[in-house]
């Protein structure tokens, strides 16, 4: 783990990424000893997306349709 300040991270922005992608933690410390841990991770790929999928799957009854109670004096 290594700690840097929020001017020090803003100079050698290079280094503090380095550190974190080499799966060390990093530590930034703000205004009024305000802290930031900053963490690298691997976001995983989007899959892709096929129009229909979920056809015949979802089932909405006619009851959806029916006003609802609450809105009542709305309606009126």
């Amino acid at each position: 783990m290594k700690t840097f300040t929020l001017e020090e991270a803003k100079q050698d922005l290079d280094k503090v990424l380095e550190h974190a992608t080499e799966g060390g933690t990093v530590i930034l410390i703000g205004d009024n000893d305000q802290a930031y841990k900053l963490v690298s991770t691997i976001l995983p790929k989007k899959g892709t997306r096929k129009a229909g999928r979920l056809k015949g799957k979802i089932k909405i009854t006619d009851e959806f349709y029916e006003p609802l109670p609450e809105f009542e004096p709305y309606t009126k």
